[in-house]
């Protein structure tokens, strides 16, 4: 006699994975009564809660967590099968699900990207940018499989998860050589142009707010937004001036559209985290992409 209802434990998966009942329904095409009927079944076999109810959509539990570890490798491995017993599909084949804080410099991104296609050209990354709430929440359930973060937000997940620091980019104030002649003194002279910032939630945002307070600088901010290609775009177009990262500006530099206005940095770093999920993945290749991120790369700068 099987002790668990397979179905059951399916529906389960499908609910972890969407964090809200109304979704799994509709994907499952069951009704929303029937579905919570059966999660509750299910957990009533197992004898623990598996989710966590709320406005929100729905949580792991402890319980919860271990659960669904369990259904990953259940269910991904018979995904799996099928794909290895289907012709003219490749074995093996697998998807990163990799989440993006929408402050991180697009060319750290395109380092990982870069990085994961030397490893292994048959893995396809499915990117999803958005909010760092928001990819705490969907990493927590499991829906994605890596977090690029401009901060390490494990702590508010539990010890189920790890964060690695990959690298730390130089923020740089530039300016297009027009601009760069009226800052003739830095920083005193910053007051005397627009500024465009990151927003003020963001890391780096805060340390550059530390280091105009600390040498009293109070400076005319025109644009405060997440979007560094944003900036980069009104900065070229001699807008004001800018604090970016070293990447996102480094051909710019390199060929003389922008300048930097301090002779020497002032110290300010854009972090670059990786944070996952510590439960192995059944897929190999998607484990072995996952371990050489969070144990090998290293941004280069």
């Amino acid at each position: 006699m099987i002790p668990i209802n397979y179905h059951h434990l399916y529906y389960f998966w499908i609910a972890a994975k969407t964090g809200r009942i109304g979704a799994a329904s509709r994907e499952l095409r069951l009704a929303q009564p029937t579905l919570s009927l059966q999660l509750q079944q299910l957990e009533r076999s197992l004898g623990c809660a598996l989710l966590l109810r709320g406005p929100r959509g729905v949580t792991l539990t402890a319980e919860g967590r271990i659960a669904f570890d369990y259904c990953e490798r259940i269910f991904s491995q018979g995904a799996e099968l099928t794909a290895a017993l289907r012709p003219g599909v490749a074995s093996g084949s697998a998807v990163l699900r990799l989440g993006v804080s929408d402050s991180v410099s697009r060319g750290a991104v395109t380092q990982v990207l870069e990085h994961l296609q030397k490893l292994d050209a048959q893995l396809r990354v499915s990117i999803l940018g958005a909010p760092v709430e928001d990819l705490a929440e969907r990493l927590g359930q499991h829906r994605l499989d890596l977090v690029v973060s401009q901060i390490d937000f494990t702590p508010q997940l539990g010890v189920e998860f790890a964060g690695r620091l990959a690298g730390s980019i130089p923020v740089y104030f530039v300016g297009t050589p027009k601009v760069s002649e009226r800052i003739a003194r830095f920083p005193s002279d910053l007051a005397r142009v627009p500024m465009m910032l990151m927003s003020l939630e963001n890391p780096a945002r805060k340390e550059i707010d530390l280091f105009l307070c600390r040498h009293a600088v109070a400076v005319s901010v025109d644009v405060e937004t997440e979007d560094s290609e944003l900036i980069r775009y009104l900065v070229l177009r001699g807008k004001g001036a800018a604090a970016l990262d070293a990447l996102t500006v480094r051909e710019d530099l390199a060929q003389g559209r922008l300048r930097k206005l301090h002779p020497r940095g002032p110290a300010i770093k854009e972090r670059v985290w990786f944070i996952n999920g510590r439960h192995p993945k059944p897929n190999a290749s998607l484990r072995r992409a996952i371990e050489s991120l969070t144990d090998r790369f290293t941004l280069r700068v």
